[in-house]
């Protein structure tokens, strides 16, 4: 008979069966209340970033100070359970408190001390699905549609997987170097957008400038003013939607404005990740064409841009609020990236119209006035930028990959 109680991916040292305790076997609930208002920072547990200040996730102070006497005191390592429920909490989170200080919670959470059992591996339990099926079955989402309710005396019926406590200390120990390099490559990732964002500031002259701040060394001199439209020729865009896309092959496929703000049109290296649509008879795009959405949500994302960077495959098409643009005196990776500096978006959110949706015209958008040096600084400056989005995209696809490998584990090396 298969044995049941044993994960699926285990360390080989270990080989006895694992027990199970009930929550309440292993925790007690923590009633302390902030007497006096003897703490005063309060915490938040968020499904996705752990137990971590309100003010860290809400930019703000939440909790009103007048009743924080009321709140649970939350030391280091205490568990809490938070009852809302999200797309990446579909029966709650339960975190530990790893800030190395103790805070407060609204007594709306469920917070509890644990004994008997190693805490990393527990904290890693409650990042596996593995006790969701226990709560669907014991508890209510329906109540209200952002919360799960629960009651305390159910909640510490919880059954808890329970190798001998060299197993566990394994676990755990897995579990926390995984999680490290992930923070580390999270680390690498965020520092390598903000170095992007800074230099695409630094980069391109701004308003008043004759050059920009930030130069290559080999390059001097002023930097050019033209009316974007004087640079590029206009490749007809089409009212294309949703409704033209199939699944048959057909050897026709668009850019769609909603894509370019979703990022799937964005630097177009294999024109296979772009929708097929029908057939036919449309004007083309072509390797370094350059297409914006003329339409956003909001000022920030008008005239979001993609570029094609490879001959296409297949035959593609500007499709629905688009406007497409065929570089003729000017560097199509230099426009892409000039596209994306504050100085544009600034220049969007003054000629972009709308309330609900703003959009922005293409014979206002080739008013912008571009500051332009040489071609060859241009093909640098594009080169430098697209050389950087490739280490960011290499990065993010590591980083994926861990998240990708930790979550697996999770499943597997629990019961």
């Amino acid at each position: 008979m298969e044995n049941k109680l044993v994960p699926k991916i285990r360390f080989s040292e270990f080989t006895n069966d694992w027990e199970q305790r009930k929550l309440g076997e292993i925790s007690n609930k923590i009633v302390e209340k902030n007497k006096n208002n003897l703490f005063s920072e309060t915490l938040t547990n968020s499904a996705e970033y752990g137990i971590i200040t309100q003010r860290d996730f809400f930019d703000k102070d939440i909790s009103n100070e007048i009743n924080l006497d009321g709140y649970y005191v939350v030391h280091e390592n205490d568990f809490v359970y938070n009852p809302r429920i999200s797309n990446f909490a579909p029966v709650g989170p339960i975190k530990r408190n790893k800030l190395s200080r103790t805070g407060i919670m609204s007594p709306l959470y469920y917070v509890f001390r644990t004994h008997s059992i190693n805490k990393s591996y527990l904290e890693y339990f409650f990042d596996s699905t593995g006790w969701h099926s226990f709560m669907k079955l014991n508890g209510d989402s329906g109540a209200r549609a952002d919360r799960f309710a629960i009651k305390d005396s159910v909640f510490r019926e919880m059954p808890i997987p329970f190798p001998n406590l060299d197993e566990q200390i394994k676990i755990g120990k897995f579990f926390e170097k995984l999680s490290n390099l992930i923070t580390l490559h999270q680390r690498k990732l965020d520092m390598l957008k903000k170095m992007k964002h800074a230099y695409l500031q630094q980069m391109f002259a701004e308003n008043g400038e004759s050059m920009p701040r930030l130069r290559f060394a080999d390059f001097d001199g002023e930097w050019e003013q033209r009316k974007l439209g004087e640079l590029v020729d206009t490749v007809k865009s089409y009212s294309l939607s949703r409704d033209v896309e199939t699944s048959e092959h057909t050897g026709f496929r668009y850019v769609h404005y909603g894509d370019i703000h979703k990022k799937i049109a964005d630097l177009i290296k294999d024109d296979s990740i772009l929708p097929i649509i029908k057939a036919g008879e449309y004007e083309l795009l072509q390797k370094d064409d350059v297409i914006v959405a003329d339409a956003s949500e909001d000022y920030i994302g008008i005239a979001e841009p993609s570029i094609i960077l490879e001959n296409p495959k297949d035959k593609i098409v500007a499709g629905l609020h688009t406007i497409a643009m065929r570089p003729k005196e000017i560097d199509s990776l230099f426009l892409y990236y000039l596209l994306h500096t504050n100085r544009f978006k600034r220049f969007g959110n003054k000629v972009g119209t709308g309330m609900k949706v703003f959009g922005i015209t293409t014979n206002n958008l080739y008013k912008f006035i571009v500051l332009m040096p040489n071609i060859k600084e241009q093909v640098k400056i594009g080169t430098f930028f697209k050389q950087l989005d490739d280490n960011i995209t290499l990065n993010q696809t590591k980083l994926d990959k861990l998240k990708l490998i930790k979550n697996v584990y999770l499943q597997k090396m629990f019961i």
